[in-house]
């Protein structure tokens, strides 16, 4: 059986993947009393619901590479198995939901009537789609399913609400990025034109410097004229002064309480040093001798801008995600460090994911049939 997943206007989007359903959920209490946030209970039907539907696209997206004993293995290396890790990832968004549903009226954040009518039709939907059998292997009650896109609805504006309140100015000097074109060869092999790694000969690795040299020189004249005469794709990189070895760039943001916190974003560089610290030397238009890495075989490098607007205000909306999402988390941090939270991990551990979900094959004109009704 398929289990049909939740569409609704309410949700930032919707899950397509189709599952085979088998168990039956057995040993779940819906009643009992999984976690407390002060005086409120939290039910383990409702937490149970909301793991097994999480599940539900873990299997449907991992499980061909992982295979089927997926749940009980460590793949994330953290020595939490991966039906540890997702539980305590639902437990920790349902006690962010509910700190999140408590300060609502501190951001004038509400649920109108007509998003609590799309909710209640996509939970009955869900609920009509889905044969008993596999609603009950998936712990869902209607009531269940609305609360779960009710919380995620409030996460969702309350996320919006709270981080209207960070400062979105990014000035050009603190965003500035400069552009270089790249041309980079391994010093232990090639990828051909059909993705076919292959491992330099002894004989190639010997004669490589002397070709390297040979390249280097004539990117001086005509950089995309070499790269083409030896084989070579040109790249593009932009990078700022936080890249820069030995720079000390930090981002001012104003945390939760009000204080202002420096975060150091020096050293993060996604390009080897050696290649930025050359460009750093370059005129705009100038090229770089080869340059020759440790690990990462060796560079000719064009300077093509020492401030590129484009790449400038792409930083900028870099900026302002990253400040907006650590500001985020910053509150719910805040709200968390002072809330009354338990788990009560015994009802907890009756809560699992093995051998309740089996991947079905579909054709892809089947999967995009389901897409493009739930889209």
């Amino acid at each position: 059986m398929k289990i049909q997943k939740l569409t609704a206007l309410v949700l930032a989007g919707c899950l397509s993947a189709s599952v085979l359903l088998t168990g039956c959920g057995k040993g779940i209490d819906q009643d009992a009393v999984v976690a407390k946030l002060g005086d409120q209970e939290i039910s383990l039907g409702l937490a149970n619901f909301m793991a097994q539907y999480q599940a539900v696209t873990y299997d449907a997206y991992y499980m061909s590479y992982y295979g089927e004993d997926m749940w009980s293995k460590d793949l994330y290396g953290n020595g939490s198995t991966l039906t540890d890790q997702v539980k305590s990832n639902v437990m920790e968004q349902i006690e962010t939901d509910y700190l999140l549903e408590q300060k609502m009226d501190d951001y004038k954040v509400e649920i109108t009537d007509d998003e609590m009518k799309a909710i209640e039709k996509a939970a009955k939907q869900f609920m009509e789609d889905n044969d008993g059998s596999a609603a009950k292997t998936m712990g869902a009650t209607e009531e269940n399913v609305k609360e779960m896109l009710r919380l995620e609805l409030i996460q969702q504006k309350m996320q919006n609400a709270i981080e209207a309140d960070v400062n979105t100015d990014v000035s050009d000097e603190e965003a500035a990025q400069k552009t270089i074109s790249y041309i980079h060869v391994s010093a232990n092999g090639y990828t051909d034109d059909d993705g076919q790694y292959t491992e330099y000969t002894d004989e190639e690795k010997e004669a490589l410097p002397e070709k390297m040299n040979a390249l280097a020189n004539a990117a001086k004249e005509d950089f995309d004229g070499a790269a083409d005469e030896y084989g070579y794709d040109v790249s593009t990189y932009s990078y700022g002064a936080d890249e820069v070895k030995g720079s000390e760039s930090t981002d001012s943001t104003e945390t939760a309480d009000g204080t202002e916190s420096e975060e150091d974003t020096s050293g993060s560089s996604g390009m080897d040093d050696a290649v930025i610290t050359a460009a750093e030397g370059l005129e705009e238009g100038g090229v770089s001798d080869l340059i020759e890495t440790e690990s990462n075989g060796y560079y000719v490098v064009r300077l093509d801008s020492k401030f590129d607007q484009d790449a400038t205000d792409k930083k900028k909306e870099e900026i302002v995600s990253q400040r907006k999402s650590d500001y985020y988390t910053q509150y719910v941090d805040s709200l968390k460090d002072k809330a009354e939270w338990t788990v009560e991990d015994k009802v907890w551990s009756k809560v699992n994911f093995d051998d309740l979900y089996k991947i079905k094959q579909t054709q892809s004109t089947e999967t995009e049939a389901v897409t493009d009704t739930e889209s």
